[in-house]
């Protein structure tokens, strides 16, 4: 494994997103079924620098945040080091057959707008073959950012491999309707999302993935409605943490439990801790009170 805290050695230069999710297309050739061990990927990027009009328009998008910048913000970078590294020939799986389970950004240092990135990047590959479990497949992403020798941002990421769709089953799925979070959760905010939404995030971030944009091109692979990006509602929730705190966002994390059809009609929670310095939060229906995902966070201290 190489050294985490020396210098970097001759970083690439990391790729736009547009680009990427083109040739991901192609991935979808690979034999994901050969037997391997477990293994790490490692690479080193470089990308450029945020500008004070890129973190004004991620901030005008999500009304509320106090941090300078919204370590949710960062997620859309880290995203670019994933599809870089899924594209790598040392990927075993297809990048259209993965899904973001779950994710977890922390703050280190302040950020600096105007300076460039330097980023460390590792994919810990688990176990696969025929006899593994699907379920076992879930490649960790680790996204180190850093500016000359201070590491500001960690951004960690887990996906679940999908294996290939079978026949769809005929039977109708079963409604579900859960109950609200008991007494010790107060809900700071109800939103109400139209079927544009997911293409207004998809100009604001980058991710112009399929599922998120139209009905014609969700349904291809097997939704019936957009679902809107996991990570537009963790931004969303970041940015009513802080408004409701006054204070910055120092470590979040998310599980996406359920997808979010648009148009979709849902409501922020959260459960403060004793002290007020943490907490946790879910986003679940307006209505039927399912959860579509839950998380955590830790506020600045003083």
């Amino acid at each position: 494994m190489q050294d985490l805290q020396g210098p970097m050695t001759h970083p690439s230069q990391l790729p736009k997103l547009p680009g990427m999710f083109f040739r991901s297309l192609f991935t979808v050739a690979r034999n994901d079924q050969a037997e391997a061990s477990a293994t790490q990927v490692c690479n080193e990027f470089s990308a450029p620098a945020l500008s004070q009009a890129q973190v004004g328009r991620y901030k005008d998008a999500f009304d509320g945040f106090v941090s300078d910048v919204p370590l949710t913000l960062m997620y859309c970078l880290a995203q670019r080091v994933h599809l870089a590294q899924m594209l790598d020939e040392a990927f075993p799986w297809p990048a259209p057959g993965l899904v973001h389970v779950s994710n977890e950004l922390e703050l280190h240092a302040p950020i600096t707008l105007g300076e460039e990135f330097f980023i460390r990047a590792t994919i810990d590959l688990p176990a696969r073959g025929p006899k593994v479990s699907p379920r076992r497949l879930r490649p960790v992403f680790t996204v180190e950012f850093w500016q000359h020798d201070s590491k500001v941002v960690t951004c960690v990421s887990q996906y679940q491999v999908m294996p290939k769709q079978g026949p769809k089953s005929s039977k109708p799925r079963e409604q579900k309707v859960s109950v609200a979070p008991g007494e010790d959760w107060q809900q700071l905010k109800h939103w109400q999302l139209d079927t544009t939404a997911g293409r207004s995030y998809a100009r604001l971030s980058g991710d112009f993935n399929p599922i998120h944009l139209h009905p014609l091109l969700s349904r291809w692979f097997g939704f019936e409605k957009p679902i809107i990006h996991g990570m537009y509602m963790a931004g969303r929730a970041q940015a009513e943490l802080e408004r409701a705190h006054q204070k910055p966002v120092q470590r979040i994390d998310v599980t996406f439990k359920r997808p979010v059809p648009l148009p979709a009609d849902i409501a922020l929670w959260q459960k403060p801790s004793a002290d007020n310095t943490a907490g946790d939060y879910q986003i679940c229906g307006a209505e039927d009170h399912l959860q579509r995902l839950e998380g955590s966070f830790t506020l600045q201290s003083e």
